[in-house]
């Protein structure tokens, strides 16, 4: 392997980026793969960002490892996701005329260096032929830096300390409780506060957001993606949404036809399935996986097609051969693979399971089944923001020691034996239930304030107890009507809300029950609602004032929570 460390790549307004080249000793021509990363181009040995670059070579496949505009060895200053759509045009094309490459290029990479795969691709290089992004969103508002309409405080404040580099590392979680939140240390002295204090000034779905969104250019995307997500990934929605949009939007019918879908039961980061409470054997020799194996087959098989057959399947001329399945998923529970044809699941059957109680879900907790509410009364709980509801699992990215011990499917029974937590659980299953696909719960509640969240949890409980969490939903209620303006809600007055809970597969078995958590908190996956319907970052701590918070279920506001059931 002949290694050059250092290379300067110019962009078109004479910017140089630096990047790293990793490629075979024969003089032939070979196929690129283009990892461009804000996180230390030279960062480990196997650059767990991109890919390795020993198996890269010996599949016969270069691979250049870049640091961004503005990061580490690149001169310019870095913004996030603002130059990475130019610059990944220009990066491709550089790569493509480099003597030692036969001109095809692909882009792999995780998290942000998946966002720039997206940006570039939606440029169109021409000599790009594939993407593999993983771990990624489809819009930097909505599944990024806010959820439902709340700020994701605690992965937003964790990405700035990784980007304050190595040399600066603090005790992150220590600030989350600190107000307002633009003034946190971590987010006034790091080189990252700038941006992040500048998310929290657009705390609304607005042009800034839509410039940088994928989800408004699937059409502009030429060339297929290998979208691999997590179902405890925080960015689950968007890789779903990636994946079945560019199936019926993707810019041409190679990238409809050959876009693929991989989803396991990790968390995102470097957490793949092994978990404080629970793990899963996504790995093992009989059920396992090899990740980077299945990318070298994807991206092997796009870089190695001549552009002659290539532009005759743009045109239509005939139709691309699938190598594969084009959906990999892991059902947790049964705890196995499964290929599918696409995503959703088109035999999946949407049942809706409501919620009933006696007036005591927050003591003696409610009840969950397919029958509708008559009258019952309604259950209620106080939230107070200066005593939060906690994050204890689920899809998270936090820092220090909740990147291994807070995320994936942790035991929620500390959680519900909280006043302010209301749970609603089936009778044990007398047959084993699948679950696959995406999630939501109904519900029709109040508040004594004029601003509350409402925060959804589903849980597949073990008959021991153990109360694994699934899935996580969020929705501020100011955003009800919508994320491009915020409406405060008339005190004591019920409305109806849809919360969206994502996606998971999962086999729930004989003799387990299902359970739903209601709250209005996951702090600090989310920043505390104050209740006045104020911008995340204008509460102060005076402003935080606990409220009165009433879910009803009844015939006519019948609360439900809608299950993807696969019959067996």
């Amino acid at each position: 392997m002949i290694v050059e460390r250092n290379v300067a790549v110019p962009m078109r307004d004479g910017v140089l980026l630096r990047a790293d080249v990793y490629r075979p000793e024969e003089r032939a021509r070979v196929p690129a793969v283009l990892g461009r990363t804000p996180y230390d181009r030279t960062f480990g040995p196997t650059l767990p960002a991109i890919l390795e670059p020993e198996r890269a070579v010996e599949a016969g496949i270069a691979l250049v490892s870049m640091d961004v505009r503005g990061q580490h060895g690149s001169e310019g200053e870095f913004h996030p996701f603002r130059a990475e759509r130019a610059d990944g045009y220009d990066s491709v094309e550089w790569v493509a005329g480099q003597e030692w490459c036969s001109g095809a290029v692909a882009m792999a990479g995780r998290s942000y260096t998946a966002a720039t795969q997206w940006l570039a691709a939606a440029a169109q290089p021409p000599h790009l032929r594939a993407i593999a992004p993983i771990a990624i969103g489809s819009n930097y508002f909505d599944g990024w830096v806010y959820q439902g309409g709340a700020f994701q405080l605690g992965f937003n404040l964790f990405w700035v300390q990784i980007m304050a580099g190595r040399g600066r590392r603090t005790r992150v979680e220590e600030q989350y409780s600190h107000l307002p939140l633009g003034s946190a240390p971590l987010a006034r002295d790091s080189p990252g506060g700038s941006f992040y204090r500048e998310w929290l000034e657009h705390p609304l779905l607005d042009d800034y957001w839509r410039a940088l969104s994928i989800d408004a250019g699937y059409g502009d995307v030429r060339v297929p993606a290998l979208n691999v997500g997590g179902w405890y990934d925080v960015f689950l929605g968007g890789t779903l949404e990636n994946f079945s949009r560019m199936r019926s939007e993707g810019g041409s019918e190679l990238a409809r036809t050959r876009t693929r879908l991989l989803v396991g039961p990790w968390a995102h980061g470097s957490t793949y399935g092994a978990y404080p409470d629970h793990s899963f054997d996504a790995f093992s020799s009989q059920e396992g996986i090899d990740m980077l194996a299945v990318q070298l087959e994807f991206l092997g098989e796009q870089l190695s097609e001549r552009e002659g057959e290539r532009e005759g399947e743009r045109e239509g001329d005939r139709e691309p051969a699938a190598s594969a399945p084009p959906v990999r998923i892991f059902v947790m529970g049964a705890n196995r693979w499964r290929d599918e044809p696409d995503w959703p699941l088109a035999r999946a059957v949407r049942e809706r399971w409501f919620l009933h109680s006696d007036g005591e879900a927050a003591t003696t907790g409610g009840g969950l089944s397919r029958t509708a509410p008559a009258g019952e009364p309604p259950d209620s709980f106080t939230f107070d923001p200066r005593d939060p509801a906690p994050t204890i699992g689920g899809p998270t990215s936090l820092p220090g020691k909740f990147m291994r011990t807070n995320a994936g499917p942790l035991d929620q029974r500390p959680l519900e034996g909280r006043r302010d937590v209301l749970a609603y659980t089936s009778e044990p299953l007398a047959d084993d239930l699948e679950v696959t696909g995406p999630l939501s719960v109904t519900l029709h509640a109040a508040t004594s304030a004029r601003d509350a969240d409402w925060v959804a949890k589903l849980c597949d409980v073990e008959p021991d107890g153990f109360s694994r969490i699934l899935a996580e939903g969020v929705l501020r209620a100011s955003f009800r009507e919508g994320f491009e303006r915020q409406v405060p809600v008339e005190p004591g007055r019920p409305y109806e809300y849809a919360l969206d809970l994502k996606a998971t597969s999962n086999v729930f078995l004989r003799g387990h029950r299902i359970r739903l958590l209601l709250t209005s908190s996951s702090f600090p996956r989310f920043d505390r609602n104050s209740g006045e319907a104020l911008a995340p970052g204008d509460v102060r701590e005076q402003d935080l004032h606990a409220a009165e918070q009433t879910i009803f279920h009844d015939a006519r506001r019948a609360s439900s929570l809608v299950l993807p059931v696969v019959p067996a």
